[in-house]
């Protein structure tokens, strides 16, 4: 889903440190569809550099679908956008593996609070290797658990019409869809308080 990078209430600065009590909490073990073992956590402070090798990896056509424009590399200010994230308001987890001894990332997802009561734009990505295996169903379960947690109600997105794979997902996971004709781009919406 290709939610804005930069959501509103973004003012505030981020928290320089983790809660140790929302770490180990929202901190689990999960297996994909093909068996592979995979954490998801929250994005926590010191993964910039991970954030950074993370966006690189991905193909261009997934890093276009995702950000909605061209880009060839992460600048600094949309890392600090990526990063910017205050365990509340705004949020995000990872979906990490471990690749020769290093944490690596395959899945992001994020909500950011809009303007509208009680709802979040949300964003996901999933590396082109690990599509299709359950990556992101896994991080929307827990992005979701922690949303309502936090007391929202709704999530909202924006999906480029040609992002099939995307449409198709948001669907699956029940999803409302629909073409907005003045900006050219897919509106989805979720109920998370119809959703346990």
């Amino acid at each position: 889903m290709g939610a804005a990078a930069d959501p509103i209430g973004s003012a505030r600065p981020a928290r320089e440190t983790l809660p140790s009590d929302m770490l180990s909490e929202w901190t689990s073990s999960k297996h994909t569809r093909s068996g592979a073992e995979i954490c998801i956590r929250p994005l926590r402070p010191d993964d910039r550099v991970r954030e950074i090798q993370f966006v690189n990896s991905l193909s261009e056509r997934t890093r276009y679908l995702r950000l909605m424009t061209p880009i060839r590399f992460l600048s600094s200010q949309l890392l600090d956008q990526f990063m910017d994230i205050d365990y509340d308001q705004r949020m995000a987890f990872v979906a990490t593996t471990m690749r020769d001894g290093i944490e690596a990332f395959v899945g992001v997802v994020r909500y950011g609070r809009t303007d509208q009561p009680d709802t979040a734009e949300l964003g996901i990505t999933v590396t082109d290797g690990w599509q299709r295996d359950g990556v992101g169903r896994l991080l929307i379960d827990v992005l979701s658990r922690f949303a309502r947690h936090q007391g929202f109600k709704h999530f909202i997105g924006i999906v480029l019409p040609e992002n099939h794979r995307m449409l198709a997902f948001a669907n699956r996971l029940g999803f409302d869809a629909k073409y907005n004709r003045d900006d050219h781009l897919v509106h989805i919406s979720y109920d998370l308080a119809t959703t346990g």
